[in-house]
């Protein structure tokens, strides 16, 4: 779903609820699994909160500043209480979400009943938020439908102007998350063992990785992925050369473990990894955006 401008920005505001519901569901998804015990990418979990929190804080500020002075002047008297509940929600939501995330963390460290504890916090941010959603929907905003004048309307419309490019970005953002299977968030990345005269075969996955990275997953088996020289660029990435060794040959395979090697690339962007740049080939690269900024070879 991309962001499209609602020609009623309360009517915008509404569907703005029904992307962050979408998003809800995946989350859910996400600890539920957790919870049978079947694993899930971190970062599939870490896109999904950022992205969230992304959203929030944009409808957040939306409904709070552009809306909120214009309703109060015209709300009917039974409304004021849901506009100041709606306040306090939001409040919630952040602290819930900041709860999610320090769990997350405290998974990615591989801390004891980790796992569960993870399960337990997104259950709690996706019910709350949810309810929240809701809530707005049946109340505040189903009430401000009718109630909010034409001229009110406009220039609530022109307080949103502002960030429709930024809704339209995460909107994209968002339905790329979704747009794959929830635990299938990778990309094959077909490879060929590297060592001279092999024609062994297979395939590597590229998954999301916590904090806007990637992950490079050799084959199964006992494939070995090693690095070779890291060659900095002046456009802010780096090229590295990945090889990738079959069972056979890992053990004389030169260079630097990749067996799980976390690839930085645009730590704020979104979504689940798109198809991989790395093509077959024996000796596969990628160009890549570091997080810190790679000096100029000298």
């Amino acid at each position: 779903m991309i962001a499209i401008e609602a020609s009623d920005p309360v009517e915008e505001l509404q569907r703005e609820n029904e992307v962050t519901e979408r998003l809800l569901e995946r989350l859910l998804e996400e600890a539920q699994r957790l919870r049978g015990g079947q694993p899930v990418p971190t970062g599939e979990i870490s896109a999904g909160l950022r992205l969230l929190g992304q959203y929030l804080r944009l409808h957040v500020a939306r409904l709070d500043l552009g809306l909120m002075p214009e309703a109060r002047e015209v709300a009917m008297q039974t409304c004021f209480a849901h506009l100041d509940k709606i306040v306090e929600d939001h409040l919630e939501e952040r602290r819930l979400l900041d709860e999610a995330k320090a769990a997350l963390l405290d998974h990615e460290k591989g801390r004891a009943d980790s796992s569960s504890r993870l399960a337990e916090a997104l259950e709690r941010l996706t019910q709350r938020d949810h309810e929240v959603g809701t809530y707005e929907g049946d109340y505040p905003l189903s009430c401000l439908v009718t109630a909010l004048p034409e001229e009110a309307s406009k220039r609530v419309a022109e307080q949103f102007a502002p960030t429709h490019r930024e809704l339209a970005d995460l909107d994209a953002h968002i339905e790329r998350h979704l747009s794959s299977a929830g635990g299938k968030g990778s990309s094959l990345l077909a490879v060929h063992c590297a060592h001279e005269g092999c024609e062994a075969r297979d395939g590597a996955h590229v998954v999301p990785g916590p904090g806007g990275r990637l992950e490079l997953v050799a084959p199964i088996g006992g494939w070995r992925v090693s690095s070779q020289k890291v060659v900095p660029y002046g456009n802010g990435t780096v090229r590295i050369r990945v090889d990738f060794q079959c069972p056979r040959h890992a053990s004389v395979a030169p260079g630097a473990d990749l067996d799980a090697t976390s690839m930085a690339v645009w730590a704020d962007d979104g979504g689940p990894v798109g198809p991989s740049s790395i093509e077959g080939g024996r000796r596969p690269s990628t160009m890549l955006r570091p997080l810190v900024p790679v000096p100029e070879p000298a």
